[in-house]
């Protein structure tokens, strides 16, 4: 046998007992319960997934973790996207859907802090024995509301703006009403992180509502948070507050003239969840899905994708970003989670005053 077929056959070998080694690997990181998991999404053998293209990658990321799940887990499942509303009228339509026992049209809600607490009250969620199907992986502080919601990413609320035709680099929200960016500014029609901004951990509710009303009458506009091309080509200056820092990095990587400003006056970590309706049409797969997110796959498809990750993990990018700040900014950042937001009454009743107030001005 000539030296190169020799080289050939070892490298073919050699690859083989790598592929042996991993999948055993993997084989041994599952638990009884997520291996009955498994064989339960299997039998359902399919997934449906609606939720805005700006959510987790969006189709392309749905398609990332289709993928990877059947080639780490064995889960070969036929996975269905639509895209949907945003989150806050997705949560609405699958309570008002499980209320009059009809089915869910998504196995998994996503939402924010905010929206689950009300899906938790209303018993629209399983709940679920996470750390029992990813123990090395997922930890009382991942999950919460009695198992009903996982955390998938961090994001850190701030404001884009345009660094081409912004009067001054933005260093607080306050600095958003300078008289310079009068009719220049944009904010959400659903007062996106307002609910946060009025905690009576943070600026409470009465210096909430008086930024709220001083800045409608600085706006322009009103747009979702994704729309940030809407920034970069100039149509308005900026977008304040936005939903998180992730949804323009992409448009920075590309050179866009837009960058992104963590508010020193605003240090806060919001949540990103997901949960299984109690009406999933597939509750299995929905239950899989969710716990995917969590691994370490399931995280880099998030960062790659969505371009953020859960700081709590060790690999996780987020975690550098908010110790940077916090060494910066000799501040320890808030978290604003779905548990603190059950007792956010002050913020809530803030956000429901503010929304009025903006789209009112719009």
């Amino acid at each position: 046998m000539d030296m190169k077929r020799t080289r050939g056959l070892s490298s073919l070998i050699a690859a083989a007992c790598f592929a042996i080694t991993s999948l055993t690997a993997s084989a041994a990181e599952i638990t009884p319960e997520l291996r009955a998991l498994i064989d339960a999404a299997r039998k359902e053998g399919a997934l449906s997934l609606v939720f805005g293209e700006g959510s987790l990658g969006g189709e392309k990321g749905v398609r990332r973790f289709e993928t990877a799940m059947r080639d780490v887990w064995g889960a070969d499942l036929k996975v269905t996207f639509t895209p949907g509303p945003a989150l806050p009228a997705m949560a609405s339509q699958v309570a008002v859907l499980n209320a009059a026992r009809q089915p869910s049209p998504t196995d998994a809600v996503v939402g924010w802090s905010r929206h689950m607490p009300a899906l938790y009250q209303r018993k629209v969620l399983l709940p679920v024995e996470w750390e029992k199907l990813l123990p090395s992986r997922i930890t009382a502080d991942t999950h919460e509301l009695e198992g009903t919601v996982l955390k998938i990413v961090t994001s850190l609320p701030g404001a884009y703006y345009n660094t081409k035709l912004a009067p001054m680099k933005p260093e607080r929200l306050s600095d958003f009403l300078d008289p310079r960016w009068k009719g220049k500014i944009a904010s959400t029609p659903y007062a996106a992180n307002f609910d946060v901004l009025a905690g009576r951990d943070l600026w409470g509710k009465e210096k909430a509502v008086d930024f709220a009303r001083k800045l409608s009458g600085q706006l322009a506009g009103l747009i979702r948070c994704n729309e940030n091309e809407r920034i970069a080509t100039g149509e308005f200056w900026a977008l304040v507050p936005n939903c998180a820092a992730r949804d323009v990095e992409e448009a920075i990587r590309r050179g866009a003239p837009i960058a992104n400003v963590t508010p020193k006056d605003f240090l806060v970590k919001n949540y990103t969840y997901l949960g299984v309706p109690r009406n999933a049409p597939h509750p299995n797969a929905g239950k899989l899905f969710v716990a995917f997110t969590s691994t370490p796959e399931g995280q880099a498809i998030l960062r790659e994708a969505w371009g953020a990750d859960l700081d709590l993990y060790p690999e996780s990018d987020l975690a550098k970003q908010v110790a940077a700040i916090e060494a910066e900014t000799g501040q320890k950042m808030a978290r604003a989670t779905a548990t603190w937001q059950l007792n956010n009454q002050e913020g809530n009743s803030g956000w429901t005053e503010i929304n009025t107030i903006l789209t009112k001005s719009k």
